[in-house]
């Protein structure tokens, strides 16, 4: 069989093999691998032919439930090895894979389902789930059933998508108070394989660690890419703790990592690892978040023959856009890495206030043009129209990240223009923390303290109500928002701080509950949960 067009060899020129349709991305594992394992969650195991094969048969049964071309169908998601091949089961009807997380709070997941109104549910507790009524669901258990059985029918009519229409849609926190649903065309993802593989070099040896929930666009890039190739992808669930990913990536010769910073930091603690302790490690990768330079420098000194890159691109842009390799560990740098240059395929430039494209050295907010960009966002074409621009005949997402180019080419990441901000390489946009809180104040927004090198949400609530109304904010903001959007840390205001623009000094709040958090005993506002909350600040 034809290998996909993105295989990496180094002998490389070009684009060459096969451009494979998603609803075939088993395909060459199955035909060239078939009793090899696939993937593995530690529990759970699974050959190409079984994933093949149980997604062909798991698509049969969402066809009788009505999917087809362009429905929607909605995955709640665990981190377990079976999730790709419910993907691919929608793929193969030519349906949009939609994965939402299935320990999402039901109010959250309800709403989700409702502005979605899929054609099915699948997944961890999708019998449990306040599900759109019609609409029919299937729990993981069944459909396991459905895969494992030979007798069952299979779908084998896989029409060639139209690769402008959308492959999956990622929810991500938006800046309107509700999540936005990012549109991504079968085209881009499959241009997004081959550009960004040239810096993965997966081939079909290639055996991947994945941290990355099915959520999480990052998952595609670390299982659903490897997988298409025939390599090998190991599903690290629960906690990220030092010593068991390391018996991972010695017990099953890992040669790639890709992780953001936040858990790269906790396998760099302890005893140094080396590439005599490692031997089959080829790449480490991090991005989503500003990586400390001290944990790639330890790596790179480490690991002195493994490719050490740090990338970055938002969930719009298709996962990945621009990569930078560390040659050698600069052991004197102080601030983070550049996040390098594009992919190919990608184009980027620096836009100034006025529209103008930035030189060098001149901070800029980063535009990202060509075929990854989002098609939109889903059933918001006026949020649309305002993150995607055209310019001299590309389509160009404004991130809001504000970026320079260095004199040699490289971009180095300076921070954002608005209220979004990543932890723990999640997407968090402040505004939808606040917007929900608004219904119980007259003014309420959400920051992020730093203290002793640890970052913690906080939400400063401006009321008349009374100090006893951030008990029903805190209960509110826990149905609503999944557990790494809510904030730990309370403050209560009951008259305003102005600016001298007559506008609440947000600031100035915010820096007043942060010198509190700082100073008083942590006992004297601590929750029954581990929250802290702080009394009133004016």
């Amino acid at each position: 069989m034809q290998q996909p067009e993105w295989l990496y060899t180094s002998e490389n020129g070009g684009r060459c093999g096969e451009r494979k349709p998603l609803s075939k991305l088993f395909e060459y594992g199955a035909a060239e691998y078939s009793s090899r394992t696939a993937i593995s969650d530690g529990e759970l195991t699974y050959t190409f032919a079984q994933l093949e094969n149980g997604a062909r048969r798991i698509a049969a049964l969402l066809h009788q439930a009505g999917a087809r071309e362009g429905t929607r169908v909605a995955v709640l998601t665990a981190k377990r090895a079976f999730i790709p091949m419910f993907a691919v089961a929608a793929w193969k009807v030519g349906a949009v894979y939609v994965p939402i997380d299935g320990d999402n709070p039901p109010a959250r997941i309800e709403r989700l389902l409702r502005q979605l109104k899929p054609v099915a549910v699948l997944g961890e507790g999708a019998d449990r789930a306040r599900v759109p009524e019609g609409v029919p669901t299937f729990a993981s258990a069944r459909l396991l059933e459905c895969a494992a059985a030979e007798s069952a029918q299979c779908w084998d009519d896989c029409p060639l998508a139209n690769e402008s229409e959308p492959a999956y849609i990622i929810f991500t926190s938006g800046s309107t108070g509700a999540p936005k649903g990012v549109m991504i065309s079968h085209g881009s993802l499959l241009d997004y394989f081959y550009n960004h593989n040239q810096v993965l070099r997966f081939t079909q040896q290639s055996r991947v660690l994945s941290f990355a929930p099915f959520h999480f666009d990052v998952s595609i890039e670390d299982t659903f890419l490897p997988l298409s190739l025939g390599a090998f992808v190991y599903q690290y669930r629960g906690m990220p703790i030092g010593v068991l990913v390391r018996r991972v990536l010695k017990q099953h010769k890992i040669t790639h990592v890709i992780a953001v910073s936040t858990v790269l930091t906790v396998i760099t603690s302890g005893s140094p690892l080396t590439s005599d302790t490692l031997p089959d490690l080829e790449m480490v990768m991090t991005g989503a978040e500003l990586c400390d330079p001290r944990i790639i420098n330890t790596w790179k000194t480490n690991f002195p023959e493994a490719r050490v890159i740090n990338v970055y691109g938002p969930t719009e842009a298709t996962i990945v856009c621009t990569a930078y390799t560390i040659e050698q560990p600069e052991e004197n740098r102080s601030h983070a890495y550049p996040i390098g240059r594009p992919l190919d395929g990608v184009l980027v430039r620096i836009v100034g206030d006025q529209g103008e494209i930035n030189e060098p050295g001149i901070d800029g907010e980063l535009w990202i043009g060509g075929p990854q960009v989002m098609i939109g966002y889903f059933e918001e074409p006026e949020e649309t129209a305002k993150a995607v621009v055209v310019r001299d005949g590309v389509r160009y997402y404004k991130s809001g990240d504000i970026c320079r180019f260095t004199v040699d080419g490289c971009l180095e990441f300076v921070g954002r223009r608005d209220e979004e901000i990543k932890l723990a390489g999640r997407r968090i946009n402040l505004r939808e923390i606040s917007q929900l809180a608004l219904a119980y104040g007259s003014r309420a927004f959400a920051g992020v303290l730093n203290s002793d090198n640890k970052r913690q949400l906080a939400l400063v609530l401006v009321s008349d109500h009374g100090i006893e109304v951030l008990d029903q904010v805190r209960g509110h903001l826990s149905e609503q928002l999944p557990e790494y959007m809510r904030p730990h840390v309370f403050a209560y205001v009951g008259q305003p701080v102005f600016t001298s623009t007559g506008k609440t000094n947000e600031s100035q709040l915010m820096t007043l509950l942060g010198a509190a958090y700082q100073n008083q005993p942590s006992e004297q506002y601590l929750f029954g949960d581990g929250g802290t909350f702080v009394p009133h600040l004016a």
